[in-house]
Order: C-alpha cells, then sequence, then structure tokens
C-alpha cells in the first residue's frame, strides 16, 4: 500500500459539503422566493379590496349624506310652512332652513368632487357615472321647489313684503312640484346607491377571483417547488451517498493502513516508545510490554519517565535531548543499564546488567515536528558476539607468537624440573629446611610449566582434565605458591573457609593457575601490610539459578577473592577480560583472558565487584 493509492481513495469532503450546502440554499432560496411572491400576490390583492371596499364605502356614505341631507332640508322646510300665517315671522325657523340648505350643497359639492374625480380616474362604472348624473341633475329642481314653495308661503302670510307678483297657476302647484322633485331625487339618489352596491358585488366578486387564481398560483408553485426540492434533494442525496461510500471505504483503507503500520510497529523486536513534544506518552509497541512486563493500565496517562521508571539512565538520556534546542535531529547514546523489571527480577533475581543503544528521532506529521521516537536496541548479546570475535582474533593473533614461544621455553622448564627432581634425591633426610626450599622450587617450575601449557593453551585450548578437587585445599597450595610474594608485601591472607565443603569435578592445574592469578592481582592492588580475605561457599541449587547466564541445577562450589585496594574503574570492569588490556606496568593482559576462559570450560561463572577506593570482590562459581 503505497502513499499515491491511498491518498486516491480519499473521498471529496468538499463535494458532500458543497452539494449539501447548495440544496439547502436552493431550497431556502426556492421557499424564500415563493413565500415572498405568494405574500406580496396576497397583500397587493387584500390592499386592493381594502381600498375598494373603502372607496365604495365612502360613495355609499356620501350617497346616505345626499339623502340626509335631503331629509333635514324638507324638515326645516316643515317647519317654515306653519309660520306663514303668523302675523311676525319665526326668525330661528328660517336661520335653521338656511343651514339646512348649505350644508346640502355642501355635501353636494363634496359629491360633486368626488365622482368627478373617480370618474377622471376611471375607477367607476358607466353606469355609477350615469346615476350620479342624475342626482346632480334632480339636485337643483329640489332646491329651487323648496325656495318657492318657502316664498309662496310668505307672500301669502304678508303680501305688503312681496314685491314680485305671485306665479300664475292653480293654487296646489307649489305641492305638486316639491313632491315631484323630491320623488324625482330620491329615485336617483335611490338608484346610485343600487348601483354601488350592485358594483362593489362585482368588484369583491372579481377580488374573490382574483384570490382564487393566485391560490392557484401559489398551489403551482407550491408544486413547482415541490418538484424541484425533490429533485435537489435526489441529486444532493446521490451526490452525498457516492461520497459517504466513498468515506467508508477510505475509512476502511485507513483502517487498514493504521492496523497494518500496527502490526509492523508491534512486530518489531525492539522496544519502541512514541511520545508528545511535552513528554506524554502516545504509544508503545508490544515488544516493550512483554520484555518488561508491563500492561497499558500501568502506562495509561504517563509521560515517559513513569514508562521507563525501571530504566532511570535511558529517561535522563531522553530528558537531555528533550532540553536541546535541535529538535530536528536524531540521537544516539550507548547506555548501559540495570533492568528492573524482567521476569527473573520479578520473581526476586537480582538486576542484570544491559547494553542498549538508545535512539531518539523527530516524529514529523506534516512537517512539523509534533513529538519524539524513541527506540531501545538491546545489544547486550551482539556485544557479547562482537567481543567474543574480537577475542578469538586476538587470541589468533597471540597464539602464532606464544605458540613459539612456549614451544621454546617447554623444554628448558623441564630440563629445570629433572634437575630439581635430582637434586631433591641427593639431598639427606636431616636437611628439613632444603627440602622445603627444593619442594618450593619444584613447585614454582611446576607453575611455570603449566603457564606455558595455558600460553599453548591460547592456540590449542584444551577440555579440563576433571578430577575430584578440594576447594579449600587447592586455595592453601595457591596460598603456598604466592607466600614469596606475600611475604614481601606483608598481605595477610584471611581464611573464610566452608568447613567440610563438597569437592567437585574440576581441573585442579587450571584452577590453580585462576586463583593464583587471582591473588596476586588481590595482592598487588592493595597496599603494604594489608589482608586478604579467601572465601569459599556452598551455593544452593535454589539460589544457583539467581545468576545470569549460569545453569547449576545441582548447586555451584563459590571462591572468592577480596582486597580492600584501589579498586577498579568502570572502564577497567568493562575492560578487564580483553586480551593485552592492563593496569599493570609489567603487565601481559592475558591473565584474565585466561582465567576467563577456564571458567567457561569449567561452565562456571566469574563475577566482579568493585569501587574505586574501597577495594575488588571477585566471585567464582563452578557448577557441581
Amino acid at each position: 500500500m503505497n502513499g499515491s493509492s491511498f491518498k486516491a481513495d480519499q473521498p471529496r469532503l468538499v463535494l458532500i459539503f458543497s452539494a449539501l450546502t447548495v440544496g439547502f440554499v436552493f431550497l431556502l432560496t426556492l421557499i424564500w422566493l415563493i413565500g415572498t411572491r405568494s405574500v406580496a400576490e396576497l397583500q397587493a390583492i387584500s390592499i386592493l379590496a381594502s381600498d375598494i371596499s373603502l372607496d365604495y364605502q365612502n360613495r355609499l356614505t356620501m350617497a346616505a349624506r345626499i339623502r340626509e341631507e335631503e331629509i333635514n332640508v324638507v324638515a326645516q322646510a316643515k317647519l317654515v310652512r306653519p309660520t306663514r300665517n303668523l302675523p311676525v315671522q319665526v326668525a330661528p325657523f328660517g336661520v335653521s332652513l338656511s343651514e339646512a340648505k348649505q350644508s346640502f350643497n355642501k355635501t353636494l359639492d363634496d359629491c360633486k368632487k368626488l365622482w368627478d374625480e373617480r370618474a377622471r380616474q376611471q375607477t367607476i362604472t358607466q353606469t355609477e357615472l350615469i346615476a350620479w348624473r342624475e342626482v346632480e341633475a334632480a339636485t337643483p329642481d329640489f332646491l329651487a321647489s323648496i325656495e318657492t314653495l318657502v316664498t309662496l308661503d310668505e307672500r301669502r302670510s304678508n303680501p305688503a313684503a312681496v314685491t314680485t307678483p305671485p306665479p300664475t297657476g292653480p293654487v296646489n302647484f307649489n305641492q305638486e312640484t316639491f313632491v315631484t322633485a323630491r320623488d324625482r331625487l330620491d329615485e336617483a339618489v335611490t338608484r346610485l346607491r343600487n348601483t354601488i352596491i350592485s358594483d362593489r358585488a362585482e368588484i369583491l366578486k372579481n377580488i374573490a377571483s382574483q384570490q382564487s387564481i393566485a391560490a392557484g398560483e401559489v398551489s403551482n408553485m407550491r408544486w413547482t417547488a415541490f418538484f424541484f426540492g425533490v429533485f435537489v434533494a435526489a441529486a444532493v442525496f446521490i451526490i452525498t451517498r457516492n461520497q459517504i461510500l466513498a468515506l467508508r471505504r477510505a475509512s476502511r483503507s485507513a483502517q487498514d493502513a493504521q492496523d497494518f503500520a500496527r502490526s509492523v510497529f508491534d512486530s518489531q523486536t525492539n522496544d519502541i516508545l512514541v511520545m508528545a513534544e511535552n513528554g506524554e506518552l502516545l504509544t508503545v509497541n508490544q515488544a516493550f510490554f512483554k520484555r518488561y512486563h508491563l500492561t497499558p493500565s500501568e502506562l495509561l496517562l504517563q509521560d515517559y519517565r513513569g514508562a521507563l521508571a525501571h530504566l532511570p539512565e535511558v529517561a535522563l538520556f531522553i530528558r537531555n535531548v528533550l532540553q536541546r534546542s535541535d529538535k530536528n535531529s536524531t540521537h544516539r547514546e550507548r547506555i548501559k543499564v540495570k533492568t528492573k523489571r524482567v521476569v527473573r527480577q520479578s520473581q526476586g533475581f537480582p538486576a542484570e546488567s544491559r547494553l542498549l543503544d538508545v535512539y531518539v528521532s523527530p516524529l514529523t506529521i506534516d512537517r512539523e515536528t509534533r513529538g519524539r521516537v524513541v527506540v531501545l536496541v538491546d545489544v547486550t548479546e551482539e556485544e557479547h558476539v562482537r567481543e567474543e570475535l574480537r577475542r578469538n582474533r586476538t587470541l589468533s593473533a597471540v597464539g602464532q607468537i606464544t605458540a613459539q614461544v612456549a614451544h621454546e621455553l617447554y623444554n628448558p622448564i623441564g630440563a629445570v624440573k629433572l634437575n630439581i627432581d635430582l637434586l631433591g634425591m641427593q639431598i639427606g633426610d636431616g636437611d628439613e629446611d632444603l627440602k622445603q626450599s627444593v619442594a618450593r622450587l619444584k613447585r614454582g617450575a611446576e607453575h611455570l610449566s603449566t603457564i606455558v601449557t595455558d600460553l599453548r593453551y591460547l592456540t590449542r585450548p584444551r577440555d579440563p582434565e576433571r578430577k575430584p578437587t578440594d576447594l579449600n585445599k587447592l586455595l592453601d597450595e595457591v596460598v603456598e605458591l604466592a607466600s614469596d610474594k606475600l611475604d614481601r608485601t606483608r598481605t595477610e591472607i584471611v581464611r573464610q573457609y566452608t568447613a567440610n565443603l563438597q569437592a567437585g569435578q574440576f581441573d585442579s592445574q587450571q584452577l590453580r593457575k585462576v586463583f593464583l592469578n587471582l591473588l596476586i592481582n588481590a595482592v598487588e592492588a592493595s597496599p603494604q601490610n594489608s589482608r586478604v580475605v579467601l572465601q569459599t561457599f556452598f551455593v544452593p541449587p535454589a539460589d544457583a539459578g539467581r545468576f545470569a547466564e549460569f545453569n547449576g541445577q545441582h548447586g555451584a562450589l563459590g571462591v572468592s577473592v577480596v582486597d580492600f585496594g584501589a579498586g577498579m574503574s568502570e572502564e577497567t570492569k568493562t575492560r578487564i577480560f580483553e586480551a593485552f588490556y592492563t593496569t599493570k606496568k609489567n603487565g601481559t593482559g592475558l591473565g584474565m583472558m585466561i582465567t576467563q576462559e577456564i571458567i567457561k570450560k569449567h561452565g562456571g561463572r566469574i563475577e566482579i565487584e568493585s569501587e574505586e577506593g574501597a577495594g575488588t570482590k571477585v566471585s567464582v562459581l563452578l557448577p557441581v
């Protein structure tokens, strides 16, 4: 799965958002337009109906006022008529009649303006206009009949006040004229009102028709909007569905890629920790959990210091890296640690020393550093193999030199041993001191012979010739061999032997060389007049397994050489078993290497505990 194919499967989320946005905006716009248009039409029709209703109501009101003013004028005229036979005129009745006629004329003028304005605007029908003209034409006759009637009555009641001759004709002329004029005006007003009412009904019918048409248009627009909405919804649904399916496929692909990456991540045998820039732990691979027997809950909400509590040296290195300003570089350091949480340690065994290559690399996301990736590579075994290869190469190089030297020394030493034997046979029984000196010479020659044999052993290693060996007795012999050295340095030997220590199947000659080398090293590392402690002990089978890389199923025998001298530095402890590495002025650097080789051939283990200025303890464990 490459990056390009994964990118190609990515859904176009912007298309989903665009489709949904366009669809909803379109539907909202369509609804808004339909609603706006419908409201506008209904408002226009409502306003028109209201205006027409008000206008018709106004005209009806004006027609009714003509009728009211007509009645008022007639009433006032009837009040004036009874006063015609009185010797004195009654002024208030005449004034009321005059005001009634003025009000009638004013109403008539208002009506004339109203109907003339509507005629000019062409907002009234021709029938209504004709009816108004009839009212307008009947009004002068009505007023004239009222005036004539009142005037004649005044003349009859006061002939001296009349200067115009009375009209000729029958006596009831004025009454008939008045009735006729009044009936004509009443009929015209009635016709005008009926015409207005009829026209209003027709107009209202037209308005209702317009409302029905508008409702039909709204209904049509509703269905149009519905079909458009269905079309848009279907389009949006199809687009969204396709993109959601693509999103699901991309999500599955991303999940597969994530699972694949996680599988690769967890399949790594090295310990990997991923953390944020602030040190918060993001994830850890399975190798880390299994190696140190941790659970995810133990690392929940922790930072790298909590996760690496059992590796404080590594946590310190990571802290130093995080404090640096260079965040885009990879930092590496080889760190020796004592693991505090593995299977053996969780069962009560002592901590093991491991060698780790620690890599701290930047965690880059979108070209930005978002954290750190810590990789712990255990190179302990690899370093052991490399050390073994170096040792073998060194042995091969030394072997070519020492083989010839050993060959040249072997024969002279044999001659020395023979002459020492002859000297021993020539000494009488009474000279015990001389016999002891010869015995020491003999042991020294045998020791030289052993050294030469060991030098030859570097090129042709031999397996131990196992025989029952008492380690307490063997150590006494070693002390005897080193007596000259002990006397010169005035070193006290403190024997802390385990009584009745069982014998083991060992090569006494090889072990004598081992313990003699360790004793001489202890004496040379100690000041004058000091002491060296020799210890022997038995390790039960239950405790023998606590020592890493050592299999003592039936227990082990142990020997410890303890001095209180200068101690060793870290470098010396690391390189002490290297060929030709020595801190002595006249040392060869082969003693500890041969010692380790002999102990390995016996299936044993050598351990060194040392502190500068406090002394050194070297322990040899040999399986029974």
